[in-house]
């Protein structure tokens, strides 16, 4: 008896080092933590990303492929409506489009979409871009909605765009500006849109004459709040190049206002060249995106424009690294714990403790599972958890318990776990390249680590399933 107790302490102490510990009580259990990673991952709906080759009906698979290759998970894909100004879309097109959405799952990527009526090619000539009228731009909407819908599980953002130039809602050859226009477009666009995707808006004041009180972090997804903002001239002057009031004290009441908005709802967009804002002192520092990127919450910008002002300056300040590890949700695994046995067909509950280190919240729906990888044979068996992941806010650590019951059938044995984040989707729920590679080193002494074939972390614990 004495020798039998011996060996437990000595495999206690084993287990122990290798980060799973067995404890006294009801029933035993084990426990693991895990240690951080600071590296930059490329994850899903987040990031740096790409302007694509070619508009989305005619868009470049070789492009996506690169891209993928070249760590960019998203990409932005302009629909091109400048040959449509005056007529519906035609059948061909709205094909083409699907197209284009079947590439970007192809290639393991998600767009950006935003649908335009022209694109100016220098900072002057928006002056004369020219829209399309309120009936058409309604009528356009109501064709592209059964394709968007189709089509959420490629799109990881919906820019408004439709108004004036480049889409970005601050002039229009038709009227569009006007309260009653841009609202009835608002409205189009939020029905238009994926149920469960946001639509982001260039303009500041119409946002907030929309959302003047915002939903608290916690009820944004009962209220269903899917309006969003997108900054094309980020850090650019003191406006932001008209993105913001001339008067002081106005443009401190938006400042306010999109601080408390990038905690409900995306923010993203591009950096830009500042001549067309006469005495801009652009905000290029390595602190300046430190602090306004923490700040705002930004989830995702344009890796090539404005680069020569703004990207080159944080490469050299020695922070590049960082705002593409910062940018968006960073998952992190803190700790983990179960029990070592369990009965097939009856109850199993995992803690696992997250915590999110990104400057903003995932904002699209998204569930952790528990994947238990038998040790003999490899058979797998997935057990979806509860918890949205969406309600994970920059800087908090939250106790994420999955409750569930084990298959009746499930075969005795010795099983891994591990933990994966897939995409919801049902064509890109078993896509290794669409999870969330959580922010943790590898350990190979504690059995924990990325399985990429999987995208899922193994936890380095194990539960005898009985």
């Amino acid at each position: 008896m004495r020798g039998s107790g011996a060996m437990r302490r000595a495999a206690l102490a084993l287990l122990a080092a290798t980060g799973a510990v067995g404890h006294a009580g009801a029933q035993e259990g084990v426990e693991a933590r895990f240690a951080p990673s600071e590296a930059p991952l490329a994850n899903p709906e987040r990031g740096f990303y790409r302007a694509s080759r070619g508009d989305l009906d005619r868009i470049d698979p070789a492009f996506l492929d690169a891209a993928y290759l070249d760590g960019y998970r998203l990409i932005y894909a302009r629909i091109n409506l400048e040959p449509y100004r005056t007529a519906p879309l035609p059948a061909d097109f709205l094909g083409r489009l699907e197209t284009g959405f079947a590439a970007a799952r192809r290639a393991g990527v998600k767009l950006i979409v935003r649908a335009v009526y022209n694109y100016p090619r220098g900072e002057t000539e928006y002056r004369d871009a020219k829209d399309a009228a309120l009936p058409m731009v309604l009528r356009h909407l109501a064709q592209l909605k059964p394709v968007l819908q189709a089509n959420a599980d490629a799109i990881a953002f919906v820019q408004a765009g439709f108004v004036g130039a480049w889409g970005e809602w601050h002039t229009s050859s038709n009227g569009l500006t006007e309260p009653a226009a841009r609202g009835a477009i608002k409205d189009a666009l939020l029905d238009a849109a994926p149920a469960d995707r946001f639509v982001q808006f260039r303009y500041p004041p119409y946002i907030r004459d929309w959302a003047p009180e915002l939903p608290t972090p916690a009820t944004t997804i009962a209220q269903g709040f899917r309006i969003g903002f997108h900054n094309d001239c980020f850090l650019a002057s003191q406006t932001d190049v008209g993105t913001f009031s001339e008067d002081a004290g106005t443009r401190t009441a938006e400042h306010a206002y999109l601080d408390r908005l990038g905690e409900v709802a995306p923010f993203g967009g591009e950096t830009c060249n500042p001549a067309d804002d006469p005495g801009a002192t652009p905000r290029t520092a390595c602190a300046d995106i430190l602090r306004e990127g923490a700040r705002y919450n930004l989830t995702y910008l344009n890796a090539d424009y404005y680069r020569r002002l703004f990207h080159e300056a944080w490469a050299r300040g020695g922070c590049h690294e960082a705002v593409a590890a910062k940018m968006g949700y960073r998952l992190a695994l803190v700790s983990v714990a179960h029990p070592a046995q369990a009965v097939a067909g009856g109850g199993f509950r995992l803690d696992l403790t997250v915590r999110n280190d990104g400057w903003a919240r995932p904002f699209n729906p998204r569930v952790p599972v528990l994947i238990l990888r038998n040790r003999a044979d490899g058979a797998l068996v997935r057990l979806n958890g509860d918890v949205d992941l969406r309600g994970w806010l920059p800087g908090e650590s939250k106790a994420l318990p999955l409750a569930t019951t084990l298959p009746r059938l499930m075969p005795r044995g010795t099983y891994d776990l591990l933990v994966a984040f897939p995409d919801p989707g049902a064509r890109l729920a078993n896509d290794s390249r669409y999870a969330v590679r959580p922010a943790n080193a590898d350990d190979s002494g504690k059995a924990q680590g990325w399985d990429a074939a999987l995208g899922a972390f193994r936890t380095g614990t194990r539960v005898d399933v009985r």
